[in-house]
């Protein structure tokens, strides 16, 4: 069972397409938005573009910021978790990690307003 079939609504999942792993990526949003509509990709593709130094997106330096990541050394490396309260961290097991999030409980505040309404605002 794949992780969205399994939380459904619970997970969103972003991805950050680029070439700096030996030019894996294909070279066009198009070709990327394709293949990952043909391989039911159930999440947000972002742009093509550099998510090490400072070109990355915005929320990939936010990402990477509150965590202290370095940057991946490959391209299956980079994953962050964001909790329900706008925590992020970086897994250290991965399916385990999300069950807990998902299973957080959390008082809608105006914090976390602000939090959803930026991050939204990002995937537009």
């Amino acid at each position: 069972m794949y992780l969205n079939e399994k939380y459904g609504d619970d997970l969103v999942i972003i991805g950050f397409p680029t070439r700096e792993f030996a030019w894996q990526e294909y070279k066009d949003d198009e070709s990327i938005a394709n293949f990952a509509e043909s391989k039911n990709f159930p999440g947000i593709m972002m742009q093509l573009g550099k998510i090490k130094g400072k070109k990355a997106p915005e929320l990939w330096k936010f990402f990477r910021e509150e965590t202290g990541a370095k940057n991946p050394k490959w391209n299956f490396d980079g994953k962050f978790l964001v909790s329900k309260t706008g925590e992020v961290s970086v897994p250290k097991d991965l399916e385990a990690d999300i069950e807990r999030l998902v299973k957080e409980e959390y008082v809608e505040d105006e914090e976390y307003r602000e939090f959803m309404e930026a991050v939204t605002r990002v995937w537009r």
